[in-house]
């Protein structure tokens, strides 16, 4: 039974001649996770079967190339180019559509967007103008368009011949059809350039010949951009009206309406606002008559006052099922409180592709891509588990083990949950990581977990609790450098800064990684003046790109100082002397200088229970210090292992 809350977001639906259960779809989203010739894998199957059991009306599958090798996007993509992939296709439409749901499959070619580091082939495009890998494409002759626009019906065709109720086709997000759709990428002189009806000549072309292929009776519709952020002279709103329009004259079902950035953004994904793009898609449905879907961080509240105001039709709610495949099932029975929270960090998105095959992950989700690996079984024999550390890692485990039947006690010397994420959760635009330790606080107590706040765990304890497992999630000790005067007055720690102590107007920074990197927005914010210095060449080397781009670019923009390369010499009342990357010395004149040079094991108890206990497991950043995935991650895995 739908929750009465949200009755608009659970009332059946069409796009075309498919009925839909509710108006709630997951959008496509690259997994890397087909075999390196485009077969569809048991994993992406089980992937996908696990969202399915979760309730939406629709499924999207991921792009599929229409045209390989050359219009691959990713080194793991789905093939749909040949009938040799049809069988496995045929699994995959087959395992969603068992529980209910509707499966569709984009069509997709990337264009520029790849490079012959994964093709093998020298990119094509409308134009010969360099994508983000700066290889130059091959334009595109009008006989190789021709032969594309044969190329997305035949593979619309194989789709319906393995059993999709439908096909999207990727006119969105810098890929090829999108290509041909913006000034920026298209600076062609015939038919298929200048004009925005040129421009969209291609798309119209493709949905024609998959009519032509189909007949009216399949379900077939775009995705498109509504505009292109971060850059002049992109793709616009009215000029996305006009191709909307032509795209349903041409036989299009419905228009899925995104939008992509093209320059460096100045804020970090998370700092979008869910809903940001229900205008455009409510810009779009004023001039269409069909269904229009809108996408981008739509909240179960938002997206039931969008279509509740007409604004869209159907609500599109993808990153948020990658942390949680069951969030549709719980918008229905009206568990938000259980639903795991998107981060909006997008370490999936900077993920696929960029993991050794291991495809898409995600930060606070380690089951997702071990949907069939991991599952969270009752115990036989339940045990008594002692977790050390209420930080992510820490919470993780006690909510595993006590999901399988284990008796669990939780210790945390400090006044709340969260570790880590309380002081992460400082910086700007970092809610979400808030809003996750909520989450996992709220899990913890659901369970019953036994919560210690303010008692540090000790040997002494044992013969009290008999403990027959203890997971220690015990952190991490900040990383003092070796540097003169660094146990001066005026030095602080970040976590002291982040915490709330006060810094005179010109601070300096020691350390360049997220930490220094976000210590010095959150000052910046407050108006002081700020150094930040490494000994490295680069900023946030290990920040995944889709957050590093933008926070390097804010700290340009908001007038942060940046030193690299330099090595310390001394703090001083006046600052920090060091030595430049010219091998300079100098003074940076400083009011504060705070420290944010890493951290280093807190294994001290370890070494203390060592042999005293009959099982004794270290997770997080105990073991060593990395990132709320690996703690995540490694307690996850020691819930199951008990």
């Amino acid at each position: 039974m739908a929750s009465a809350r949200f009755e608009k977001l659970f009332q059946p639906g069409k796009i075309g001649t498919m009925e839909i259960k509710n108006r709630i779809v997951m959008p496509p989203m690259a997994t890397g996770y087909a075999s390196e010739d485009g077969s569809v894998t048991d994993r992406l199957i089980a992937y996908y079967e696990e969202r399915a059991k979760g309730g939406p009306g629709l499924i999207i599958v991921e792009i599929s190339c229409i045209d390989a090798p050359v219009g691959r996007g990713l080194a793991r993509q789905i093939g749909i180019d040949k009938d040799d992939f049809i069988p496995g296709l045929a699994r995959l439409a087959a395992a969603i559509k068992r529980h209910g749901a509707r499966a569709a499959i984009q069509l997709h070619h990337a264009g520029r967007q790849t490079s012959s580091r994964i093709t093998g082939f020298k990119p094509v495009a409308p134009s010969p103008i360099p994508g983000r890998d700066g290889e130059l494409p091959d334009e595109l002759t009008i006989d190789g368009i021709k032969r594309l626009v044969n190329r997305f019906a035949e593979a619309a065709w194989r789709a319906k011949e393995a059993g999709f109720d439908g096909v999207e086709i990727h006119g969105a997000h810098g890929y090829l059809v999108s290509q041909f759709l913006s000034p920026l990428s298209n600076r062609r002189q015939d038919e298929y350039g200048g004009s925005v009806e040129n421009r969209a000549r291609f798309l119209v072309e493709v949905v024609k010949a998959i009519r032509a292929r189909l007949g009216r009776d399949f379900p077939v519709w775009c995705r498109l951009s509504a505009v292109e952020l971060n850059a002049e002279g992109g793709i616009t709103l009215e000029e996305t009206r006009v191709v909307a329009k032509m795209a349903e004259e041409a036989g299009v079902d419905a228009i899925h309406v995104s939008a992509h950035a093209v320059g460096t953004a100045r804020r970090p994904p998370m700092a979008q606002q869910p809903g940001a793009f229900i205008e455009y898609a409510e810009a779009v449905k004023k001039v269409v008559s069909v269904p229009v879907i809108a996408v981008g961080r739509i909240t179960p509240e938002v997206g039931e006052d969008a279509l509740h105001q007409g604004r869209a039709d159907f609500i599109a709610i993808g990153r948020q099922l990658l942390a949680d495949a069951r969030t549709v099932e719980k918008i229905a029975d009206g568990r938000l409180e259980d639903i795991r929270p998107c981060l909006r960090c997008f370490y999936c998105l900077d993920s696929v592709g960029r993991r050794r095959g291991n495809g898409v992950g995600c930060t606070i989700n380690p089951f997702l891509g071990r949907e069939r690996e991991w599952t969270v079984l009752p115990v036989g024999e339940k045990k008594r588990v002692v977790v050390v550390g209420g930080g992510p890692g820490g919470m993780e485990a006690a909510i595993i083990a006590a999901k399988r039947g284990h008796k669990v006690v939780l210790f945390e010397q400090a006044d709340q949950l969260g570790g880590q994420l309380i002081l992460a959760a400082k910086p700007p635009f970092k809610d979400t990581i808030e809003a996750y330790r909520q989450y996992l606080i709220g899990q913890v107590r659901r369970l019953g977990v036994e919560v210690r706040l303010q008692q540090k765990f000790a040997p002494d304890l044992l013969p009290e609790l008999k403990p027959e497992v203890v997971i220690l999630a015990t952190g991490v000790r900040p990383f003092i450098p070796d540097i003169a005067g660094i146990r001066g007055e005026n030095v602080l720690l970040a976590s002291q800064v982040l915490s709330g102590a006060e810094t005179g107007e010109r601070v300096a920074i020691i350390g360049g990684e997220l930490v220094g990197c976000e210590t010095a927005l959150y000052l910046l914010d407050r108006g002081k003046q700020v150094t930040i210095m490494r000994r490295g060449a680069r900023l946030a080397t290990r920040v995944n790109r889709s957050v590093r781009e933008p926070m390097i670019e804010r700290l340009h923009v908001k007038g942060a100082t940046i030193l690299t390369g330099v090595e310390y010499e001394e703090i001083t009342g006046e600052g920090v002397v060091i030595r430049d990357s010219e091998g300079e010395r100098r003074l940076v004149r400083a009011d504060t200088v705070v420290v944010a040079a890493g951290a280093s094991p807190n294994d001290e108890l370890a070494k203390l229970l060592r042999g005293k206990v009959p099982r004794l497991v270290r997770v997080g950043d105990c073991v060593t210090p990395r990132g709320i995935r690996e703690a995540v991650e490694e307690g996850c895995r020691a819930g199951l292992e008990i």
